[in-house]
């Protein structure tokens, strides 16, 4: 089976904008770029120089004006002073004859050396005009502004002249005068001043009035422009304005500079136009040769991706991409990229045509539905699935579908249209043609969207799995139900009791919850063996069964012990009524095997809502009033209500409540007695053992508040506190420098408890012990009740690291075969038969446990040593390790401290 690639038209792939013609375009706009930031560099160069040279000539040509005007002053000044010297030497103005001043007249105009000052006054003493001479003196008729600014225009001729003022002597009579010439500043006396490149505009209120260049004798000028650059015509322009030296009004000379640059533009851009040849040069050699390479390289990739588009051939496109692979750099790397995509791609196609062709061999079917369930495809599977071999295209999927299950697959397809969900999965149950069979399928759809995204159907696959459908139902039930008696275990009674405690809330009666425990049934596993046992529990729970009501629960709690629930009970007499009837069909022997078996029961009965509301506080009074039955003498039914008004039945209560409220106080003291090594005396260990001193009672002995802690199912808790003081103390021991094994108890309720191994590798990480630190005791009739899940949990704790003991070996019935599956690291004697070792029975019987345990490799441990000739007896036979009054008696942990702190000062061989 073959799959068209997506998009296989090379044209519509074709890009618009290749990446030549992309690295072209940024070729030139890198060149643009480099091209206008270097004219942007040379023409900011060139100005810059050009303004500071335009500034240095505006400063020599200011400072050069500045200095040879007032010079110039300074000459027309002193010129007037010879003129005034050479008046005075020839005496013409000391006569007082009425010819004087026509003789000076006729002087004046005979001598050429006046002519800079053709215009004149003399002024007597007093300032009046005493003589003129010259045309514009002869107009001229207030002299005192004249005399005050230093200077005279006339607007209309365009002339200026600077008027120069000395002392004049008109003789004894006329005394002393003044002279006042009028010194033409014209054209030419500018065109004096003016040096080469320079021309010069006396302006006079604005108004130009004398220019050395006569041919612009009225040039543009503004105080904006003084010492910036102008342009007239062809010519640059320096404008620079002083004023001439003399009070306000003076006229200003204006200097316009020619500049010529010593450095033209052209020229200047000579060298820039050269640098961005080159620049652009050497970028098309170097970058764009590279650039077209490296364009050349990546159409390689292009071209090698197309090539496998069309054949789908990777050696192909991988010839198509040796340019790709020239340099080993990132562009390499991509085409050993794509080359692992091909790779994979044709992998991913490989695996993929071989699902499909696998998928076809399968049982599996996949359908393909439109939005009305009608199927539109279906696979050869499907005709397999459904083991018809008619044509299915066309039809719904719900007729194929059983009738109950239906609405299960219309409200998936509803979901898809809607858009509620994208895919979905569901058990359905197919129509079946034989009567009384069932086919579980189980299906998974996904939504199919149409090219505008609407959905247009689902598709999806199909299998069969009523085999597993069966497997899960019966796992399922197994995890509910005992594996022997197939009656509900303990979840699924809790459950039950549950739901009949709501039921009774509602209708306002009652519930009984009855605790069975078979009379002397462990003579039977001993005597008859497991297997006689478990028939005679099965045919118990098959007798009770029979006798029981619609709706009432037998369950097993475990091992010999049942609980009975009772729902919808009026009174306490309808509990009597029925356990009356179960009682009386067990007085009739039970036949196994051609063997009878006259089975007795004894059973605690709870009622709610009387003896309480909560299923724990049910199951606890229950097996607090089961306690009492057994202890009245067995074969019989207790109802806890009856047993508390009693008053041997109100004493037990009164010391089973008192036991509980020391165990939720925590009173349970934890006492230590030492384990001393048979051959050097030293103390190797502890046992832990539980001591109880109620306020009213005083101590209260063991073997009376285990076994009720057991009943009262308080055992857990009392473990529990007993195993952290003894932590406890390890580690205030560990930190003394005693390293002392601790051995603990185990109950049976304890020892099967869920996660007891992680719950005991925590507590001892918390206080820094290691579980070889700890031996753990089982008592032998514990270790034989149930030997497999015994010795699995056994396993379970040996294999984490601690040590297992057996106590009170002798006193059970446990085989040898028993005993070496057991993963057991000591036996403990039990005192019974070290009591009876001065007897040669009790002795050979002493002889033979320790023999045993040396042939299983196993430690021994004697108990109740009460004086030296046993332990001398026992270290004679090989014990390992001893206990007993002997040595120490149980004691609270500060004096066990205290006692093994004076054994190690006595003994320098003590302290662990």
């Amino acid at each position: 089976m073959t799959q068209q690639r997506p998009d296989e038209n090379p044209e519509k792939h074709a890009h618009g904008d290749s990446i030549r013609r992309q690295a072209a375009r940024r070729l030139a706009v890198v060149s643009f770029l480099l091209v206008t930031l270097i004219l942007a560099i040379g023409f900011n160069s060139f100005y810059t120089r050009q303004d500071r040279e335009i500034a240095q000539k505006h400063k020599s040509t200011a400072q050069f004006y500045a200095e040879r005007i007032p010079a110039t002053d300074e000459e027309w000044q002193a010129l007037a002073e010879r003129t005034k010297t050479r008046i005075e030497f020839l005496r013409f103005l000391e006569e007082t004859g009425s010819d004087r001043w026509s003789r000076f007249t006729a002087f004046l105009t005979a001598q050429g050396e006046f002519a800079d000052y053709g215009n004149l006054f003399v002024l007597g003493s007093d300032g009046n005009v005493l003589y003129r001479y010259g045309e514009i003196a002869q107009g001229i008729t207030n002299l005192a502004p004249l005399l005050a600014s230093g200077w005279h225009g006339d607007a209309g001729r365009h002339e200026l002249f600077r008027v120069l003022t000395t002392t004049l002597w008109l003789g004894a009579a006329g005394g002393e005068g003044k002279l006042v010439l009028l010194r033409s500043v014209d054209n030419s006396t500018l065109s004096k001043l003016a040096v080469p490149e320079v021309d010069l505009v006396l302006l006079l209120n604005g108004q130009a009035l004398a220019s050395s260049d006569p041919d612009n004798t009225t040039p543009v000028y503004s105080d904006k422009s003084d010492g910036k650059l102008i342009t007239e015509g062809s010519r640059a322009i320096i404008q620079s304005t002083i004023s001439w030296p003399g009070p306000p009004g003076s006229p200003q000379l204006l200097i316009r500079r020619e500049f010529h640059d010593s450095f033209p533009l052209p020229e200047f851009l000579l060298r820039p136009a050269a640098a961005i040849v080159l620049s652009v040069v050497l970028v098309l050699l170097g970058l764009g040769g590279w650039l077209r390479k490296t364009v050349m390289r990546i159409e390689s990739l292009t071209a090698a991706l197309k090539q496998y588009r069309l054949d789908g051939k990777t050696s192909q496109a991988e010839q198509e991409m040796q340019p790709a692979h020239s340099r080993p750099d990132e562009i390499h790397e991509v085409g050993d990229a794509l080359i692992d995509l091909m790779l994979s791609v044709d992998a991913r196609d490989s695996e993929q045509r071989a699902y499909l062709d696998t998928l076809s061999l399968l049982d599996e079917a996949i359908l393909e539905l439109d939005c009305e369930g009608n199927i539109r495809m279906a696979s050869p599977g499907w005709q397999r699935l459904v083991r018809r071999q008619e044509e299915a295209v066309g039809r719904k999927l719900a007729d194929y579908v059983h009738e109950d299950d239906r609405a299960v697959l219309h409200q998936m397809c509803n979901a898809f249209i809607r858009g509620e969900k994208e895919q979905g999965q569901a058990r359905l149950r197919l129509r079946s043609e034989v009567s009384g069979q069932e086919q579980w399928v189980e299906c998974r759809f996904v939504a199919r969207p149409d090219e505008a995204g609407q959905i247009a159907g689902s598709r999806g696959v199909l299998r069969d799995i009523t085999q597993t459908y069966l497997h899960e139902k019966q796992i399922s039930h197994m995890a509910l139900h005992d594996a022997l008696t197939d009656l509900p275990n303990r979840v699924l009674l809790e459950d039950r009791i549950k739901v009949s405690l709501r039921m009774a809330k509602r209708s306002q009666r009652k519930v009984a919850v009855c605790f069975i425990d078979l009379d002397h049934f462990k003579n039977v596993n001993d005597n008859l063996g497991h297997k006689a046992g478990d028939r005679l529990l099965l045919a118990f729970a098959q007798q009770v069964r029979k006798l029981m009501r619609e709706g009432d629960t037998l369950s097993r709690w475990g091992g010999d012990e049942f609980v009975l629930l009772l729902p919808e009970l009026l009174s306490p007499d309808d509990v009597r009524e029925v356990l009356q009837k179960v009682m009386e069909s067990f007085k009739k022997p039970l036949q196994l095997d051609e063997v009878d078996f006259v089975l007795t029961f004894s059973i605690g009965v709870s009622l709610f809502p009387d003896d309480g509301q909560e299923v724990e506080i049910l199951l606890s009074q229950a097996d607090r009033a089961l306690f009492y039955a057994k202890a009245q003498g067995r074969n019989q039914a207790c109802l806890f209500g009856e047993i508390a008004a009693k008053g041997s039945g109100r004493s037990e209560l009164y010391l089973q409540n008192k036991l509980a409220e020391a165990v939720a106080n925590e009173r349970i003291e934890a006492w230590f007695q030492p384990l001393v090594d048979a051959r050097s005396g030293e103390c190797v260990g502890v046992e832990v053992l539980a001591r109880w001193n109620d306020p009213e009672h005083g101590w209260v002995s063991p073997a009376t508040f285990i076994p009720m802690a057991e009943s009262l199912g308080l055992i857990r808790d009392l473990g529990r506190q007993i195993w952290l003081q003894a932590l406890g103390a390890a580690q205030t021991w560990r930190e003394k420098g005693y390293k002392l094994k601790i051995a603990v108890n185990i109950s049976k309720r304890q020892l099967f408890s869920p996660h007891l191994t992680e719950q005991l590798l925590g507590q001892l990480s918390l206080h820094g012990l290691v579980p070889k630190d700890i031996v753990l005791e089982i008592t032998e009739s514990v270790a034989v009740l149930d030997a497999a899940n015994t010795a699995e949990q056994l396993a379970t704790l040996n294999q984490a690291g601690f040590r297992i003991a057996v106590d009170d070996f002798g006193t059970g019935y446990s085989s040898l075969s028993q005993l070496h599956e057991l993963p057991a690291d000591e036996l403990k004697i039990d005192i019974s038969f070290v009591r009876r070792i001065h007897e040669p029975a009790g002795r050979s019987m002493v002889q033979a446990i320790i023999q045993l345990a040396q042939a299983l490799k196993l430690e021994t441990i004697a108990e109740g040593v009460e004086d030296e000739a046993t332990a001398a007896i026992l270290r004679e036979l090989g014990a390992d390790v001893l206990q007993g009054y002997h040595f120490a008696k149980p004691m609270p942990r500060e004096a066990l401290t205290a006692w093994i702190a004076a054994s190690v000062s006595n003994s320098p061989k003590q302290g662990g």
